[in-house]
C-alpha cells in the first residue's frame, strides 16, 4: 500500500523528468500521477517496434526505480492485467520510507554517464561477474556470455565476437518478462557506468520456442550488453 504523505509534487516530478529525458528517444510513455507512475506502450509503437518498445519500458522502469530510491522511498512494482488498459506495461507506486545507500546514489549519478563513445576494449571476467551479480530484478538473469553461445547469439542478430559481454535472459517470454529484462539491461548499464566502463546494448531477434529448446542458452534470450573500456574514435587526418 502506498505510504500516506508522499505525492509526486513539482520538485520530485522535475527530478524524475530530468532522469527520464536522459534515456533519449523512448517508445514508452510515463504518466506521472499523484502517487504512482504508469508506464504505457501505445499499440501503434509496439506494432512498429515489437518487443523493443517493452524493453524501453523496462529502461524507464529502472530509471523511475532509481529516482524513487534516492528520494528515500521504497518502490512497489505491479503489472496490471487490465483488459480495458492493455497498453499498461507496469505501474510503480511509492512505498515506505527507506534511506538510499551510497551505491544507489552512485547509480543515480550514473544516469548522466551512459554512452558508447568510441570502440570498446575487453574487460576481465571478474568485471563481468561483478556486473552480473548486481542484478536484482525478479525473473531475470544476467550471465557472462560463454564462447559456445556466440554462434546462437549471432543467429539471433547479436554479434559478440571480440567483445566482453553479458546476456540477459528470463524464464518466459511474456510482456512482463520483456519489461523486466529491459530493467535488468538498463540497471546493468548503470552498474557498468558506476565502475567507469562503457556499454552498448544489442537487440536480440525474438526466438521461437524450438530455437530456445535446441540452443545452449540458459533461458529465453532478451538482450546482450557489450561492456568495455571506451577507446576514443580516431579522427581522419
Amino acid at each position: 500500500m502506498t505510504t500516506p504523505g508522499f505525492r509526486w509534487d513539482r520538485s520530485s516530478r522535475a527530478v524524475l523528468a530530468d532522469a527520464l529525458v536522459r534515456l533519449g528517444p523512448n517508445r514508452c510513455v510515463a504518466e506521472v500521477r499523484p502517487d504512482e507512475v504508469v508506464l504505457t506502450e501505445p499499440p501503434a509503437r509496439h506494432d512498429r517496434a515489437g518487443n523493443a518498445a517493452l524493453l524501453e519500458c523496462g529502461a524507464a522502469l529502472s530509471t523511475i526505480w532509481t529516482v524513487i530510491r534516492v528520494l528515500g522511498r521504497e518502490p512497489e512494482l505491479a503489472f496490471p492485467d487490465d483488459p480495458d488498459r492493455p497498453d499498461v506495461a507496469a505501474v510503480v507506486r511509492v512505498g515506505a520510507q527507506r534511506g538510499a545507500s551510497s551505491s544507489e546514489w552512485a547509480r543515480y549519478a550514473a544516469l548522466r554517464k551512459l554512452g558508447t563513445d568510441g570502440q570498446l576494449r575487453p574487460v576481465s571476467l571478474a568485471v563481468l561477474g561483478a556486473l552480473a551479480a548486481d542484478d536484482f530484478w525478479p525473473d531475470t538473469a544476467v550471465r557472462i556470455v560463454r564462447p559456445d553461445w556466440a554462434p546462437t547469439l549471432s543467429h539471433l542478430g547479436a554479434d559478440v565476437t571480440g567483445y566482453s559481454s553479458v546476456l540477459i535472459t528470463t524464464p518466459g517470454d511474456s510482456r512482463r518478462h520483456h519489461v523486466l529484462a529491459g530493467a535488468a539491461l538498463h540497471s546493468t548499464r548503470l552498474a557498468a557506468a558506476v565502475r567507469a566502463f562503457a556499454s552498448q546494448a544489442l537487440p536480440v531477434r525474438p526466438s521461437r520456442e524450438r530455437e530456445v529448446e535446441e540452443s545452449l542458452l540458459p533461458g529465453v534470450p532478451q538482450a546482450v550488453l557489450l561492456v568495455g573500456l571506451a577507446t576514443p574514435k580516431r579522427r581522419n587526418s
